[in-house]
């Protein structure tokens, strides 16, 4: 089977782990072109079945946890291949934010297919960009992030 092939595949069941956790949701796909060491890169975390997730973490005020790097953005974390997706993202929002969450919803689901750019055939691998909404149990927030009221567009994936 070739890493295309394999690479649906974990989508596939990555999103029936995600309809088994939460309510319908719409799906968007989308096709991406990248130089070929972009390319390389995506092909081995497909192998690995990576998933990107994002989580719009809110606190009790409504505020919502943005890191302060790179002008702000929602944590981004990769679960683990072994675990259950919402497991492995709690557990890495944990490690990376210092605040423990549980996942309340889905806000974004977008099937990338990533295809090499000086491919003359397309041969796309396929990624899950997943944007959960969530909610903070615990924990203190690192120094490398803050609470703020509004999230700013930029702050979110673009896919």
């Amino acid at each position: 089977m070739s890493v295309g092939e394999v690479s649906r595949e974990r989508v596939e069941q990555r999103l029936v782990s995600l309809d088994e956790a939460f309510e319908s949701f719409p799906v968007n796909q989308t096709t991406l072109t990248v130089a070929p060491e972009t390319y390389r890169q995506v092909r081995e975390q497909a192998q690995q079945g990576l998933v990107d997730a994002y989580v719009q973490l809110s606190n009790d005020a409504g505020q919502v946890l943005l890191g302060e790097g790179d002008g702000g953005a929602v944590p981004n974390v990769e679960p683990s291949p072994g675990e259950t997706l919402v497991d492995g993202v709690c557990r890495a929002i944990d490690d990376l934010t210092g605040v423990e969450c549980t996942l309340t919803g889905l806000e974004r689901v977008t099937i990338l297919g990533v295809c090499r750019e000086d491919a003359d055939e397309p041969d796309p691998v396929y990624r899950l960009v997943v944007v959960f909404a969530g909610d903070a149990v615990g924990g203190t927030a690192g120094t490398d992030f803050e609470w703020v009221d509004a999230v700013p567009e930029s702050a979110l994936p673009a896919h």
